[in-house]
């Protein structure tokens, strides 16, 4: 049986299309926070619901809106805007809720509206303006140009795993 010593593979240029290749897409949950646009991995997002009514409860920092019952869960309820120096526009009609469990426990965050869901090409990512500062820089993966909104993209993780929030978890508040 005769082997060749080269082995000849034929391939058509017309066959490689660089559009044909599947780039890698993110799910975005959109919302605002005052006049400023933010997004997260929807999947770092378990649901979205409306404003639920509150306890308010003593003793505990500003950005703790209160506790809520969730289907018979107590979960608390933060308030994102303290975090970037956002003004909150309080309990709106248009107010919600994105409950994520991104902590190893379910929290509520509270947001001024939640604008849409929507799909983007991972290179769509871009790095994080260098004039961030604080807590924001440290909380955002990057931004996203979308007509002429700035989507600041931020991780939900790092948010809860800010100095404030894990201090408060020490004391077994949240």
């Amino acid at each position: 049986m005769d082997t060749p010593d080269k082995i000849y593979i034929e391939s058509e240029e017309e066959d490689w299309d660089e559009t044909k290749v599947a780039k890698k897409k993110v799910r975005l949950l959109v919302f605002m926070l005052g006049d400023e646009t933010y997004c997260v991995d929807v999947r770092q997002a378990k649901e979205v619901m409306r404003m639920p009514g509150t306890t308010r409860v003593p003793n505990v920092p500003p950005f703790v809106v209160g506790v809520a019952n969730l289907r018979g869960e107590i979960i608390s309820i933060l308030e994102l805007h303290y975090f970037f120096g956002v003004e909150p526009k309080g309990k709106t009609r248009d107010a919600r809720i994105i409950i994520t469990d991104v902590s190893g426990e379910n929290i509520g965050l509270m947001v001024d509206q939640v604008k849409d869901t929507l799909e983007i090409e991972e290179e769509c990512i871009q790095e994080p303006l260098a004039t961030l500062k604080g807590k924001l820089a440290d909380c955002t993966q990057g931004q996203i140009s979308l007509g002429n909104d700035i989507l600041i993209f931020l991780d939900l993780e790092r948010v809860l795993q800010n100095d404030e929030i894990r201090s408060l978890r020490k004391g077994r508040s949240v």
